[in-house]
């Protein structure tokens, strides 16, 4: 990896500054939209470009998205820097002289833009689709970026201006969780943002967002994962069953790329008539959104999209039957298995059934130890929490040298 400088950064924006001041002129207001179900990248740099077009152009952002915030670090991202989002529907996009994409694309399917309104503008960094509409005249999409967030930051130091405190803080939290803190498919340019942000964050502030209190039925879901969970060779495979946000299959197939000897996760989940995926591996040789966008579209109407390591899916099945959603799923589950090499008919369970003992009991002694029995006293009755009486006083028990062999 090159060495990253602000310097290069500063080179890349300066241009993209000047694209973007021309389609700026004589506009005012600008809706920022995310993805239907944002992540802290996709939130960060609906953010920040909605602060800069503000400083540099007077346009004032509103930012949308089209499904719900579920995650309880997207909620607290939210909550904890002051940050105003607003859920969007068809009639909304015609209400703004501007429309931005982040972190995701025209035609791609994971939001709610109709495919009548082309975007103006396009940030993001997972690789470029081949539209069939229009290109939107701002476009720019995928080259060496880890994390949307970096995009943005770079026209932040190519226009000069120092961001806030909470703006800083959000684009430095979309560009570390994005990149798994700089560990996972980080460019330099990841590496420049992640140094010119990390000295005008709030740390406490980013503490409060990482580790915030979550709901029981988060712990019930993680539960259900691990008693699901089948093991194919290097790979786990989960189905959640029906979830309260789809954010939870892409965390927890995170959580199962940590078991010891996996190399590659895939999660199901259902909500609202559809199904979810999300994948991960560590192998450098497969790009698992190029893999599950393949499959998706092939077998189904669904919509797919990721990059390297890491890709997710949503396949609706409003109309469909009970045995047409298990085939659809299973197929799709078969394919990912195979294309990473797995055989789908030989398995092992992440636990098994007996180890689901819902009972308190406390497990068995190592080795036998025989119970004492209490002595009886004169009247029959068993009393072992009262020493015996000596003289009215009770009687001090012997010490430990003077006490007879057991």
């Amino acid at each position: 990896m090159d060495a990253p400088t602000e310097e290069a950064c500063v080179e890349r924006g300066q241009p993209k500054l000047e694209e973007l001041r021309k389609l700026a002129q004589g506009k005012t207001t600008l809706l920022a939209q995310t993805h239907d179900y944002p992540d802290p990248d996709t939130i960060a740099s609906a953010l920040g470009l909605g602060w800069l077009m503000g400083e540099l152009f007077g346009i004032e952002t509103t930012i949308g998205y089209g499904g719900i915030i579920g995650r309880a670090e997207n909620k607290a991202m939210i909550k904890v820097l002051g940050i105003k989002m607003r859920r969007t529907n068809t009639g909304d996009f015609k209400k703004y002289d501007l429309l931005a994409l982040l972190d995701t694309q025209p035609e791609v399917g994971n939001h709610c833009v109709p495919m009548d309104r082309t975007p103006d503008i396009v940030f993001d960094h997972h690789f470029p689709r081949e539209l069939e509409g229009p290109i939107p005249e701002f476009h720019d999409v995928g080259g060496e970026y880890g994390a949307t967030s970096t995009k943005v930051v770079e026209l932040i130091m190519a226009s000069g201006l120092e961001p806030p405190t909470n703006i800083a803080t959000a684009l430095f939290y979309g560009v570390k969780s994005d990149t798994l803190n700089l560990a996972r498919e980080a460019s330099p340019a990841d590496v420049a943002a992640y140094l010119y942000l990390f000295p005008r964050a709030d740390n406490r502030l980013l503490a409060e967002i990482e580790h915030p209190q979550v709901p029981l039925d988060y712990f019930r879901v993680l539960g259900k994962a691990i008693t699901r969970g089948r093991i194919y060779g290097t790979m786990i495979v989960s189905d959640l069953g029906e979830v309260y946000t789809p954010d939870l299959c892409a965390e927890v197939a995170d959580r199962m790329l940590q078991v010891e000897g996996v190399n590659h996760a895939l999660v199901a989940g259902w909500f609202e008539e559809a199904l979810f995926l999300s994948l991960r591996t560590r192998s450098r040789a497969k790009n698992a959104g190029r893999i599950l966008h393949s499959l998706v579209t092939k077998f189904t109407d669904g919509t797919a999209g990721g990059h390297g390591p890491m890709a997710g899916a949503r396949i609706p099945m409003a109309g469909r039957s009970q045995r047409s959603r298990a085939d659809i799923r299973r197929k799709i589950v078969q394919k990912v298995v195979a294309a990473f090499g797995q055989d789908y008919k030989h398995y092992s369970r992440m636990v098994n059934p007996s180890d689901s003992d819902h009972s308190m009991t406390p497990p068995p002694p190592k080795e036998p130890v025989e119970e004492k029995k209490p002595k009886p006293e004169k009247n029959g009755k068993v009393d072992s929490q009262r020493p015996a009486k000596k003289n009215g006083r009770p009687k001090e028990p012997a010490p430990a040298e003077a006490r007879p062999e057991q």
